[in-house]
Order: C-alpha cells, then sequence, then structure tokens
C-alpha cells in the first residue's frame, strides 16, 4: 500500500510467433497510452487480499512527465511522497520523518511505471498483451507475465473514452491492488519543481547501495 510496486519480448523472433490478435493489442494499447507528454490525476488504491477482504482506501495524486519524471503524492492514512527526478528515485515517509534514497536505472523500470510510460515494447517483453474486451467507450486489456517470477501474475488496465481508468495488478499471493484514477488530464502544463525533491528539515535521510 505504502508505494508503488518498483520491480523487462523474449526476443526478436518472439514477434514473429505471436498471434495477429496479440499485435493488434499492443498497437492499440500503445495508441491510447502514447497521446500524451505529460498526465496528471487524482487516485484511489486499495487492496483486496486472497480471501476478498478489502484494505482501507489511499487517496492521492499523481502526475508525471514522459519518459520518466513523475511524483505520487498519497494521503492519509497512509501518507507518502515519491518523486523520481530522472537520476533518484526518493521515498518520503512524513509518519517515519524518513527519506530514502535510491539510484533510478530505467532499464529496472517496474510494469506500472512502463504502463503510465507508453512503454509497450519494452512492457511486451516481460508480459503477453490482450485485449479482453471492448464495448462503447470502454476498453479492458489484460497482462500475463512470460517469466513464472514475475512480480505480478496478472495486470488488467480499463480504459474510458481512451483514458486509463483504472490498473489492477495481482500478485503471486493472490492480493489484488487497484488503482482507480479520477479527474485526469492529458498534456497539463507541470512546473518542474514537481520533479525534484529537497530532505524536508529534520529529516533522516538513508542512501541505498549506489545512491
Amino acid at each position: 500500500m505504502k508505494q508503488l510496486v518498483a520491480v523487462g519480448f523474449a526476443g526478436f523472433l518472439s514477434l514473429f510467433s505471436a498471434p495477429l490478435w496479440a499485435l493488434e493489442a499492443d498497437t492499440k494499447l500503445q495508441q491510447m497510452l502514447q497521446g500524451y507528454d505529460t498526465f496528471s490525476s487524482e487516485f484511489e488504491q486499495f487492496s483486496v487480499t486472497d480471501n476478498g477482504q478489502r484494505t482501507e482506501a489511499t487517496n492521492g495524486t499523481l502526475v508525471l512527465r514522459k519518459p520518466n519524471l513523475f511524483r505520487w503524492t498519497s494521503e492519509e492514512p497512509f501518507p507518502q511522497v515519491i518523486v523520481n527526478d530522472g537520476t533518484y528515485l526518493w521515498i518520503y515517509d512524513p509518519d517515519l520523518m524518513q527519506v530514502t534514497r535510491k539510484p533510478f536505472d530505467a532499464s529496472g523500470n517496474s510494469a506500472p511505471a512502463l504502463i503510465l510510460n507508453g512503454q509497450i515494447d519494452r512492457l511486451g517483453e516481460d508480459f503477453t498483451i490482450t485485449l479482453v474486451t471492448e464495448s462503447g467507450s470502454e476498453a479492458l486489456f489484460e497482462l500475463l507475465p512470460r517469466n513464472e517470477q514475475s512480480t505480478f501474475t496478472r495486470i488488467r488496465l480499463l480504459f474510458v473514452e481512451e483514458q486509463i481508468g483504472q490498473l489492477m495488478l495481482e500478485d503471486s499471493l493472490g492480493q489484488r491492488t487497484t488503482i482507480q484514477f479520477h479527474n485526469q488530464q492529458q498534456n497539463p502544463t507541470l512546473g518542474a519543481d514537481l520533479f525534484s525533491f529537497d530532505v524536508p528539515d529534520g529529516a533522516d535521510l538513508i542512501l541505498d547501495p549506489g545512491a
């Protein structure tokens, strides 16, 4: 719940072995996710355990600028700020007055980051992409991992009016994390200060190895 899950088409020949409908799904998803360079949204995030129990929801805001800049701000009951400035990933927990700084590695981007950045070619290396349903203004995509060791066993993306409305991530333990987006804006004007981070006075700074 408290942070974006941080976590790579098996080769050129597999492109030709993939079924036509899979390629069409890849193309359609890419079209939907490449219509913007900047993006902002409010969100609600919650998890459901394998026995159906729902956790308390967290609300917040997301702003991003492609390819890799973003600020994810969670509010109560799990306040947290995550900023990627293109060089470092900063994770700030106000309750603990603690900041963790990790070196940013574009090659190790997580599936949610690849999705929001519209990097479908790279996403297709790790997942098969299918268009489950398309009706009226809604389109539902499903991503299934090619590798059994993947962090996620299933990802679902719901688009409404060609804007991402919901992202669902299911892990190997059966827990499902759902992020519902509201008041989305494509190509808003975003100040550079949104993608920088200053350690608050009094906060402890923890440097991950290599940071």
